[in-house]
């Protein structure tokens, strides 16, 4: 090429000087492209893929399209053979090993490379090597054991780890209530190699509380959806795979995985990146991509000339990938999901969260939408007032556009004219087009409209035949369209057109009806919302005036009785003082804790903390607790009914709800009992205050845990304890009632399950 170069130069230099500089040019590029072109070389190679699944397996053919792609973008011809080893059909090592004897003895051309995607294939050649494997260099991709040896020289590969020990602790902050893990796989080697770097991994974690069960057996598919359909509520799963059942029989990913992702209630995690955004919720995962990508780049080194005994053995790191709709689904807190997460269904997931919201705006939009149609109409009436024909036809296009741009609205347009005496109606079908119904007699039409709108629906139609004057008209009304859908509202808008012509004035009536029930349905739920933001509003500012002065209340008494304190010398006065400033102290702090709950509340934070304690002492400390606070004529009685019960509870909450009880019983009992007590009900306890005190009235029982209620106003309180109550209850998913009648005291009792009971040192 050099010398060809050479060649064209001379040429030039020996060029008639009458050439112009433009000519010389032109016959160098003559000479010198063709020698470009017939020099460049086109690189190819011959590649054997094989793939530890079968032809039509996902995974394989994304892997297989992304590696080609990568050899072309690199400039690589490649030739590809390919064997599929199907080792959930084949599992066993010698049958993995025909399928590849077979093809090279019948192979007849120079293999460059091979390339072993996931585990069945690479465990192949870390297995066996032949007189021609041997001279082969091979590149695997796949999950391996940490201590696995690499034995023949001519393998070098790639490591694409689980993320099974990531999926995990993220799945538990997700999921913080789950008390169980399944990990579930099948029994081909993927599936026996996944279990086993489960158990591997997951054997370091000790969670307090968190039961990890390994593996499942099913004989078809039909009893592996069984058992999914049973599993605990209260876990999650870590699935690796499931295309074999312990019989041999096969399963295809893309049939049966959406009846697996149905049958489930639980959320479920993966390390593979199959089916996240589809079902599965997400997990740290391998992607068929990335190690595709990664097997190729490792090829083209090899064929740069670098040898596979020389190159270290590289790893692919798992990606963390999650579905946020399936997560707030499945009532997950989505927040801790890690920040370099791949994010699946975040619109989706917006949008179910914000149904209230999106709805509110579509309405908005549809309804300034239909306005804005009405003014254009009008205007467009205004202008073609004396072309008549021309007029109806831009009226039925522009009632045609509205039913395409709002499909949701049933729209059916009409006409009336008092000299034909014609009432013209048509209704646009699914397919578009205009269905035009006649009526001759006027009166025929008030058989679709409801019975108790028909006379006042006929007087306003009346008056419309009697206008002397252009007149724009909308109504609303109750009717259908047909007999067999029911009664629902409607609006009517349109105008009176009068015409002059040779036989005299009559009018003509042009109208759209378009259905609104859910704009009725919807004024009737922002009505009713507003009724209670009103509500919640002179509640809150009820609260406040309350609230502040029932700080002011003990704080006064503090303040007061701490100077006379100090002004007095008498030591009695100053205990007595001392009981009164205790007294309104426990008062002022109530108050406060009253408000920092109902903060935590607002806010949606809440935690729960489960302890193990005996109630036969539990009680004995709340009768301790609240004896000194009875009048002397009130009662104390406790029932508690065994020498020990131990129970697994969280504690703070339940002695909140019930300080909440004895307080409003002590605070509204004046003669007579107040009884504190618990009794099993099955795995549940029963925990109850009943007294003898005022009661409530029947009218009043229905508000009782409404926020910021006090039915007596000359008591303290803040009016937020049973609310308070009813929202920690309700969180620990228990149960809570207050029954009462006015004159005959009330009874208050929340029903709660614990995980364990053991009465007198049997387990319940």
């Amino acid at each position: 090429m050099a010398s060809s170069f050479v060649s064209c130069k001379y040429m030039l230099m020996k060029t008639p000087s009458g050439k112009s500089l433009v000519s010389r040019l032109l016959l160098f590029l003559l000479l010198i492209i063709p020698l470009l072109v017939f020099s460049k070389k086109e690189v190819s190679r011959n590649v054997l893929y094989v793939s530890s699944f079968t032809i039509d397996n996902h995974w394989a053919k994304l892997s297989k399209e992304t590696m080609l792609k990568t050899f072309k973008v690199n400039g690589y011809n490649v030739n590809l053979k390919e064997i599929y080893l199907d080792e959930k059909r084949f599992p066993k090592l010698e049958n993995r090993i025909e399928k590849l004897k077979s093809f090279l003895n019948t192979n007849k051309e120079k293999i460059d490379v091979i390339l072993a995607f996931d585990y069945g294939a690479t465990d192949l050649f870390l297995r066996y090597s032949d007189s021609i494997v041997n001279k082969i260099p091979i590149i695997f991709v796949s999950e391996l054991e940490s201590n696995r040896k690499i034995e023949f020289k001519n393998i070098t590969g790639i490591v694409s780890d689980y993320g099974i020990g990531q999926v995990y602790k993220t799945g538990l902050k997700i999921f913080p209530n789950v008390h169980k893990v399944y990990v579930w796989a099948d029994k081909s080697p993927t599936g026996v190699f996944f279990m086993s770097k489960a158990k591997n991994i997951l054997s370091g974690y000790k969670d307090a509380g968190i039961d990890i069960e390994y593996g499942v057996d099913a004989n078809n598919g039909k009893e592996f959806l069984r058992k999914v359909s049973s599993l605990d509520n209260h876990s999650f799963m870590i699935f690796g795979t499931w295309q074999v059942d312990d019989n041999g029989n096969q399963y295809l990913a893309k049939d049966f995985y959406p009846q697996f992702i149905k049958t489930a209630k639980i959320p479920i995690f993966t390390v593979f990146d199959g089916f996240i955004g589809k079902g599965f919720a997400g997990g740290y995962v391998q992607m068929a991509e990335n190690n595709a990508r990664a097997i190729t780049q490792k090829a083209i080194r090899i064929f740069n000339g670098e040898i596979p005994e020389k190159m270290n053995i590289d790893n692919i790191p798992p990606v963390p990938m999650y579905d946020v709709d399936n997560i707030i689904k499945k009532n997950g807190e989505f927040r801790v999901i890690p920040k370099n997460s791949i994010l699946l269904n975040q619109i989706k997931a917006f949008f179910n969260a914000h149904k209230i919201l999106v709805s509110l705006f579509v309405i908005i939009i549809i309804t300034l939408l239909i306005l804005l149609f009405q003014r254009f109409k009008n205007l467009n009436l205004l202008k073609l007032i004396n072309e008549r024909e021309k007029h109806e036809k831009e009226l039925e296009l522009n009632i045609k556009l509205l039913s395409f741009a709002m499909p949701s609205l049933q729209t059916v347009t009409w006409k009336y004219d008092d000299r034909e005496k014609k009432f013209l109606i048509g209704v646009n079908d699914d397919a578009g087009k205009n269905k035009v119904t006649e009526f001759n007699d006027l009166t025929n039409i008030l058989h679709f409209v409801e019975p108790s709108f028909r006379e006042k629906f006929w007087d306003y139609l009346q008056s419309l035949l009697r206008a002397e004057e252009h007149l724009e008209f909308n109504y609303e009304f109750k009717a259908t369209i047909s007999e067999d859908e029911p009664f629902s509202w409607w609006e009517t808008r349109g105008v009176v057109e009068i015409f002059n012509d040779k036989k005299g004035k009559h009018r003509v009536v042009y109208g759209i009806i378009f259905n609104i029930e859910k704009f009725k349905e919807n004024e009737a739920k922002l009505n009713y919302a507003l009724e209670k933001a009103i509500q919640s509003d002179k509640l809150k500012a009820n609260f406040i005036a309350n609230i502040s002065h029932e700080i002011r209340t003990p704080l006064n008494a503090i303040i007061g009785f701490t100077n006379l304190i100090i002004q007095s010398d008498n030591k009695e006065e100053q205990l007595q003082y001392e009981d009164i400033i205790l007294q309104n102290n426990e008062n002022l702090l109530k108050l406060i804790n009253d408000i920092i709950n109902l903060s935590e509340l607002e806010s949606g934070y809440i935690k729960f903390e489960k302890i193990q304690f005996d109630l036969h002492q539990y009680f004995d400390e709340l009768e301790s607790t609240f004896r000194y606070k009875l009048r002397k004529e009130i009662d104390l009685i406790i029932e508690s009914p065994y020498k020990s019960c131990i129970v697994y509870l969280d504690k703070a909450k339940i002695t909140q709800v019930i300080n909440e009880f004895m307080e409003n019983a002590i605070k509204f009992t004046h003669q007579g009992s107040i009884t504190l007590g618990y009794k099993i009900e099955d795995d549940n306890i029963l925990f109850y205050v009943k007294d003898t005190g005022k009661g409530i009235k029947k009218e009043n029982l229905s508000k009782i845990y409404d926020r910021f209620e006090k039915f007596d106003s000359f008591e303290q309180g803040t009016g937020l304890g049973l609310s308070i109550c009813k929202s920690i209850i309700n969180a620990m998913k228990a149960e809570i009632a207050v029954e009462s009648e006015e004159g005959q005291g009330t009874y208050c009792w929340i029903k709660i399950k614990s995980d364990s009971i053991i009465i007198d040192g049997d387990l319940e």
